[in-house]
């Protein structure tokens, strides 16, 4: 019978030790309060606001589905976010007091999606412009803060607009910019309307993605995705006819940057994969950032005239030149100024550095995975470093630092579970191609590989205290037991009982015994001596982890059901069912290494703290945006930390009073009087050693923190495994790691 939880003791907030996580795909979502102090930028269906100088975050809810846009008032005195939606249904666009942290009103007039956002000057209005399905351009009155008018964003014979921009000075005017389309309006608050004019482009066509414009709203940049850059120049400032009487807004030129090696016609050079973003530094001056990574400071050349490229046989002339150039980890998506010399650079690979124009150095002060974390763990009884693994990558992280110390990569596969050996000298992984992978925790080299350990992918793994016998666990719902050898890894069996892919795999404390969860709704403890099935416990839920009590006398599920079960090992009986979640799945739990605490998380976003005796919830934490998959405790019992399906890590902080004692206390051994050793019998101690002792001579992840210099990544490339390549430990380990200094 499910027991509901029981209120008698007060929870508690968890307070956020760190935060790991930006999304940065969302275009242009970077940004810096006018204090110098905060940072914004969304993550998942939240926005997130990170204090600079306390290295403290706080999150601000009410959407309901991820962000798409976000923006800064230049005042900071508001934000305006919109986001994305399933087909047929509105999107919400919000305004929100930054001081207050509230919601101060907002509209669902787009459709399915609000593709992009911007305040107009003086914080007068709010400019949101709807994605294909949509087509709209809403004018949002921050005063009486409601809409006041709501026009077609494009012509028939057009595309559709990406990019909103307002003009520095007149709070009436803003320009969009999209696929064929480019456009400028002016605003009549009066008559509730807006006016457009057409930008005269001649016989160019391009897909515009983000716009500059200069601080005298005289000219204006457009960034395409054909790797050029369009001049405009905007002429104007009157409300009734957008543009000067007599005079109409018209291309100046499509620029490239010039290449001085090669010959007249074939000197221009584009940006690989387009404009994604633009920054004017100073007149004349552009910082400009790639899709593939590029940026560069590049300024209108004043040696040639632009008449020279009249009979230019491209359509691009190469009127720019470059000054200084970097290139950052993916496609650039937001540059942010902090002051005249620095910036901030987000990537959509959820990076952001710091870029110093003058020496136009790169200093990398945030990552987090691309895509979900599916698994967390610690090193035993080490709490100074954590493992992730996700998409393509396993990443290493230091708790004090609080910063990525190691990156190995395989590319375009999922590390499904990892683990690290007993004594720390490598990192297990199993990987969705079906190959186990073993590295050294400190330069990431490759120790060894097992090809087609499970024929559709390998999704759950374990290791043994020895690290002599290692359990996967594969999509085809096998699972199998391997012996780990120095020089070769065989297999010892096969265990043939689940029908759907493993989710979970766990060792008992005398490594006598594994517990296997499956999406099936059964959970199986083996005998792997034996390799024998001993208990089989069964639900109307897809189990979604089983771990063992340290112990060893009972075991702890969770499922779809939104359930958290206890369940004794001896014979497999249902001991106490607790409802966590009553709307969505428990998809991760862990125990701290006394038994006395454990925490869950679920699809809900929320991380909960459970007294395991009273089986109540002691503390909670609302900090995720999206659903959290995974969780891992801290041998120290002082913090845990939690992963999400967006790519942020979180690190929460228990407090003392939850830290648990030990239960039941240590067992004091006898203590027995050591004779004292002759000389003779010293030389002899060396053979006494076990392996693990053996193989930690070479890497073990004790020293990760001490080798890393701060501010550095090591990223390593893992080669390509075959099943018919047959090289041996020492011939993997000679890959040379590429340390990345940012």
């Amino acid at each position: 019978m499910t027991e509901a939880v029981q209120n008698d003791v007060e929870v508690e907030k968890l307070k956020c030790r760190a935060i790991f996580g930006i999304n940065g795909k969302v275009n242009f979502g970077l940004h810096l309060h006018p204090d110098g102090r905060h940072m914004i930028f969304p993550l998942g269906m939240k926005i997130g606001i990170d204090d600079i100088k306390t290295s403290t975050q706080e999150f601000i809810a009410g959407h309901t589905n991820n962000l798409s846009c976000l923006d800064l008032s230049r005042s900071g005195k508001y934000m305006a976010s919109g986001q994305i939606n399933h087909m047929g249904f509105p999107a919400y666009v919000i305004l929100w007091d930054f001081v207050e942290r509230r919601e101060l009103a907002r509209h669902d007039l787009h459709k399915v999606r609000a593709q992009s956002v911007c305040f107009t000057a003086r914080d007068k209005y709010i400019i949101s412009i709807g994605g294909r399905d949509d087509g709209s351009v809403i004018v949002f009155d921050i005063e009486t803060r409601t809409p006041i008018c709501r026009s077609v964003a494009s012509r028939g014979i057009n595309g559709n607009p990406e990019v909103v921009k307002a003009l520095n000075n007149n709070p009436s005017f803003f320009v969009t910019a999209g696929d064929r389309h480019l456009r400028l309006w002016s605003i009549q608050r009066e008559m509730k309307k807006v006016n457009v004019q057409d930008v005269y482009m001649g016989k160019q066509q391009r897909r515009m993605c983000c716009v500059g414009i200069y601080r005298g709203d005289k000219y204006a940049y457009m960034g395409t995705y054909s790797g050029d850059l369009m001049k405009v120049a905007l002429n104007c400032c009157d409300v009734v006819n957008v543009t000067h009487m007599g005079q109409t807004s018209g291309l100046v030129g499509a620029y490239g940057v010039h290449n001085p090696r090669k010959p007249f016609g074939k000197d221009c050079n584009r940006y690989v994969h387009g404009v994604r973003v633009l920054r004017i530094v100073d007149d004349g001056l552009l910082l400009v950032g790639a899709g593939d990574g590029v940026v560069e400071l590049v300024e209108e050349r004043k040696d040639i005239n632009e008449i020279v490229f009249k009979n230019y046989p491209n359509p691009t002339c190469p009127m720019l030149k470059m000054l200084k150039r970097t290139k950052v980890n993916g496609a650039v998506s937001s540059l942010v100024e902090i002051n005249p010399l620095e910036y901030y650079i987000a990537t959509d690979l959820n990076e952001i550095y710091l870029l110093n124009i003058k020496t136009f150095s790169l200093k990398l002060l945030k990552t987090s995975h691309k895509k979900a974390v599916y698994a967390i763990v610690f090193p035993r009884n080490l709490s100074n470093v954590f493992a992730t693994a996700g998409y393509e990558t396993i990443r290493v992280w230091s708790t004090r630092r609080l910063q990525e110390l190691l990156r190995i990569m395989v590319y375009n596969f999922n590390c499904a579970a990892l683990a690290f050996s007993f004594d720390g000298t490598s990192i297990v992984s199993a990987w969705n191609d079906g190959v186990i992978r073993s590295f050294t925790p400190i330069t990431g080299r490759l120790i060894y590989a097992i090809p087609n350990a499970h024929n559709k992918g390998c999704s759950a793994l374990a290791i043994s205290s020895t690290g002599r016998v290692l359990v996967t666990g594969g999509i085809e719902g096998q699972v199998r037991v391997w012996k780990i050898e120095p020089f070769r890894q065989s297999l010892l069996g096969v265990l043939k009982d689940h029908s759907a892919p493993i989710t979970t795999l766990d060792f008992n404390k005398f490594d006598t015994e594994v517990i296997s969860a499956s999406s099936d709704g059964s959970c199986v403890i083996w005998d792997i001596k034996r390799l024998t099935r001993k208990t089989v416990v069964a639900a109307n839920t897809q189990f979604m982890t089983a771990k063992y009590f340290p112990t060893g006398v009972q075991f702890l599920t969770c499922g779809t059901d939104g359930c958290i079960s206890y369940w004794m090992v001896y014979n497999g009986s249902l001991i106490r069912e607790l409802q966590a979640s009553k709307k969505s799945s428990v998809n991760h739990v862990a125990i701290n290494a006394t038994g006395d605490y454990f925490a869950s998380v679920g699809s809900d976003q929320m991380v909960k703290l459970w007294d395991y005796n009273r089986g109540s919830v002691v503390a909670e934490g609302h900090e995720h945006a999206s659903a959290v998959i995974s969780v891992a405790y801290s041998p120290s019992r002082k913090f845990f930390v939690t992963g999400c399906t967006d790519g942020a890590i979180i690190i929460w902080d228990v407090p003392e009073k939850y830290w648990g004692q030990e239960n039941p206390p240590p067992i004091e051994e006898p203590i027995v009087e050591e004779k004292p050793k002759s000389k003779a019998e010293t030389p002899s101690q060396p053979q006494a050693k076990s392996s693990r002792s053996n193989s930690s001579k070479g890497e073990n992840i004790e020293g990760l923190v001490a080798r890393t210099p701060k501010n550095n990544v090591c990223c390593v490339e893992c080669p390509p495994i075959t099943a018919t390549s047959k090289k041996g430990a020492n011939e993997n380990c000679n890959i040379v790691p590429n340390v990345k200094t940012c």
